[in-house]
């Protein structure tokens, strides 16, 4: 067995190696697509299986709560995992890879955004995802994809897709969360600001 510190090491030392090798224009595009749908209102979608699942409802609880100044709207934001029993009753009763476009049929509008988080990007994946994120292009929604691997079809197909330049499920689903808890530090001074510019306009200002 090797030593143990020395795997620690080179798992953190991989693990700072992705984060600078982020697309800072990809991450800041997926700020704006946020920070626009809230002004239009929009609502945001969140949409993962599996560990990419949580990071879904993660940003869904911060959405809802962290970024937003007191007394200000919060996002409207539905993670579609959040609900098991309509959750299953679709996989269920129709075809599984819909599950989510099921979910967002005849909700789903040109204003909204939907957020897929997936570690293979789609690729011999999540059907389910890809068919999501398909469906609201159709509609013009807009997609933000996080990704890893080779980003899969989600890296090709969303609006703006956010990767983690690596075949690794862990590294990949641990830097997902550091960008998710990037967007919402971003999304909070923001909207903090706009606040502070305009203390009587209910945030509601463009960007």
């Amino acid at each position: 067995m090797p030593n143990t510190i020395a795997r620690i090491s080179r798992f953190l030392n991989e693990t700072k190696r992705l984060l600078s090798e982020l697309d800072a224009d990809a991450i800041a595009a997926g700020r704006r697509i946020l920070l626009d749908c809230y002004h239009r209102p929009g609502r945001v979608y969140t949409i993962g299986n599996g560990g990419s699942a949580s990071t879904a409802q993660h940003f869904a609880c911060d959405l809802s709560k962290y970024v937003i100044p007191d007394g200000r709207r919060p996002f409207d934001v539905r993670c579609l995992t959040d609900n098991v029993s309509l959750y299953t009753a679709w996989a269920n009763d129709a075809a599984r890879e819909d599950v989510f476009v099921n979910q967002m049929r005849g909700l789903l509008t040109s204003n909204d955004v939907v957020l897929a988080i997936s570690v293979h990007g789609g690729t011999g994946f999540s059907t389910d995802l890809v068919r999501a994120i398909r469906f609201a292009n159709q509609v013009g929604a807009r997609t933000v994809g996080l990704v890893g691997f080779d980003g899969g079809v989600l890296h090709r197909e969303c609006t703006c897709s956010i990767l983690v330049p690596i075949e690794s499920t862990p590294q990949t689903e641990a830097v997902h969360l550091v960008i998710e808890h990037l967007l919402m530090h971003l999304l909070k001074e923001d909207l903090a600001a706009e606040v502070s510019s305009h203390p009587g306009s209910g945030g509601s200002q463009a960007c």
